[in-house]
């Protein structure tokens, strides 16, 4: 398999990715050696990889094991300091195997003398593999199973504020089920239903709870008060009409924070929609009868925010929506997609979507095709009838390919290097140009940006679009940014966006550019991508540094450009200067990327 050894100071940092070759079904030794300023990682003895960090070494701190997207156990954890062992026991709420058979994102609970069992059940599960079983064999008090959240950072409960929720149960005979939002440790319950379980078939059980209490860190509770068994199939809990925007399945606090933000654009796209099994006909009607699917960053996803949860969301904030698809969907399936989004309502798929609840056409006007994909012939003979079926539905849609980075100037459109993908040669890209001109269609191309900071490394990108311009032979086309790329969300990050901003506009030949990743949950992102705009936690929301360069650009936004030239010391100033339309209001852009303050001085020509 691949490793990452990893520097965890709040946030996910891998360090080296090295290769190991991993026996499976036995048990392996795993050793890590660490000084102030070193790192060795061992496998069954063998030494795979050293590491200094003379940066910003982990002089103290603690050790914790983790898994990521593998099913791994541990265990002999042994701890050495100062030639002292000290062997480390695994902690467990409850003695015994108290709580084995329960789902992942779910922990075993009860109350009092009360005992029961758990097990995954395979047969006949509501949707999905499996199903979850709980038992109440023996004893006085509850029973049940708890979720809190995301990587369980708690719920935030409001006093007197309804939640609604359902959940889809059978049992092998009559019997009553408690729905509840609990404190973290179940201590204190803060509202609570009683459930009727009717019998063996599945049944949706819809319940209102409304907390005596706040918390920020609660949790949700199904569990039995008396002898006897519930299998859940589906579970669903989320505030009221007060903490929604416009009755989506979207919390107002974040739909309001991207609003105020003033991006107009948003992309669902990404690694997520290279997941084999992303497929849109999988994302259409009720989220609880969508099938769960393997996803790219974690093994299970819902579907319970999907493309059409994303496009109704887009339409209701006024953003244009820019979609992203699975590059291996059928030609077929991306027609009846079409249809489906932007076909009449007395169509085979229009009617499928005006019974899912949106009868008018989204009018979607983009898609991509793919994420970071390795654009040459292979690309071309898929991207070919997919475009093709495409056009025959809708020919106004204007398709993404979505391509990756270039990091080195291009100056022969069909020998260069430097591409991220690893290709060397613009000749798919050149079919595709030619396929747009003879349908006479549009056809834009995406490339993302590093903005690491302070200063952003657009590397070739520049040079990419002459490339294109050269090969294109009169077809329609354009290039966009869709993302802008780092490792964190700081104050480095957001000179970076800033510069490569004025950069887009002043060269004024890219359409869009937006900047990944849109929004993060704080202190839970695991993957890498530690770069969000806009932050969240269960109760809070707030921009982080570059979100506001987004904010200030789009609250000072105008449309003309004015010629600007900048002298400064190790240009260490980067301007871009625009004016309104009845040029009377003039704007400067002006980003510091170097590392001490400096002082300016403006020359305006022409203007008053």
């Amino acid at each position: 398999g691949q490793g990452d050894p990893l520097i965890y100071r709040q946030n996910w940092e891998p360090i080296r990715r090295v290769p190991c070759d991993v026996p499976i079904n036995q048990w392996i030794t795993l050793t890590v050696r660490m000084t102030e300023r070193t790192l060795e990682v061992l496998v069954n003895g063998k030494s795979l990889t050293q590491y200094e960090d003379t940066e910003h070494p982990l002089k103290s701190g603690t050790a914790g094991l983790r898994t990521w997207q593998r099913g791994v156990r541990f265990r002999n954890l042994l701890v050495k300091t100062g030639g002292e062992h000290r062997e480390c026991k695994f902690a467990f709420a409850n003695p015994g195997n108290w709580g084995d058979g329960v789902s992942g994102m779910w922990r075993a609970m009860r109350r009092g003398t009360a005992d029961g069992e758990f097990s995954v059940d395979d047969r006949n599960a509501f949707s999905g593999r499996q199903s979850q079983r709980i038992t109440f064999t023996s004893g006085v008090g509850e029973v049940g199973i708890e979720n809190q959240s995301l990587n369980r950072w708690g719920m935030n409960f409001i006093k007197g504020k309804v939640y609604e929720g359902y959940v889809w149960v059978r049992a092998p005979k009559p019997t009553e089920l408690f729905a509840a939002l609990e404190s973290r440790d179940g201590a204190k319950v803060y509202a609570e239903k009683r459930l009727k379980v009717t019998g063996s078939d599945w049944q949706r059980l819809d319940f209102t709870l409304k907390p005596n209490g706040m918390d920020r860190t609660g949790r949700f509770a199904l569990k039995l008060k008396q002898p006897g068994s519930v299998e859940f199939g589906y579970a669903f809990l989320q505030p009221g009409e007060w903490g929604r925007f416009k009755g989506l399945p979207v919390r107002k606090d974040v739909a309001e924070g991207l609003i105020g933000q003033g991006i107009t654009v948003l992309r669902q796209g990404g690694c997520l929609v290279n997941a084999a099994e992303y497929r849109w006909k999988k994302m259409i009607g009720p989220r609880d009868h969508r099938p769960p699917y393997v996803g790219f960053w974690y093994s299970q996803s819902s579907n319970g925010w999907g493309i059409f949860d994303f496009l109704n969301f887009c339409e209701a904030a006024g953003f244009l929506g820019v979609l992203d698809v699975n590059f291996g969907e059928a030609p077929q399936d991306m027609a009846d997609f079409v249809e489906y989004v932007n076909g009449p309502a007395d169509s085979e798929w229009g009617r499928k979507r005006a019974a899912d609840g949106h009868p008018k056409p989204y009018h979607l006007t983009h898609l991509e095709i793919g994420n970071e994909e390795r654009v040459n012939e292979d690309y071309w003979q898929k991207f070919k009838p997919i475009a093709e079926a495409i056009w025959a539905k809708d020919p106004q849609i204007i398709l993404v390919v979505g391509d990756f980075a270039y990091s080195q100037p291009i100056s022969d459109p069909f020998n260069f290097k430097g591409a991220a993908a690893g290709i060397s040669s613009l000749a798919a890209h050149q079919k595709i140009l030619r396929l747009a001109k003879e349908h006479n269609r549009e056809v834009w191309f995406d490339v993302h940006v590093g903005t690491e900071g302070p200063r952003p490394d657009f590397g070739g990108t520049l040079s990419y679009i002459d490339a294109l311009d050269r090969i294109a032979d009169g077809a329609k086309h354009r290039v966009v940014v869709f993302e802008f790329n780092a490792g964190n969300h700081s104050h480095r990050r957001a000179l970076a966006n800033a510069a490569a901003i004025n950069t887009i506009e002043r060269d004024g030949r890219l359409a869009i550019a937006t900047s990944a990743n849109c929004l993060q949950p704080d202190g839970q992102n695991d993957n890498g991508w530690d770069q969000g705009l806009l932050f969240l936690n269960p109760s809070q929301v707030w921009l982080q540094s570059p979100g506001y360069v987004t904010r200030m650009v789009s609250r000072n936004y105008q449309p003309l450009l004015v010629k600007s030239d900048v002298r400064s010391p190790g240009n260490c100033l980067d301007v871009s200067a625009k004016t309104s339309q009845d040029a009377k209001t003039l704007v400067l852009q002006v980003v510091n990327m170097g590392n001490d303050p400096t002082t300016a001085t403006l020359i305006l020509n022409g203007f008053t």
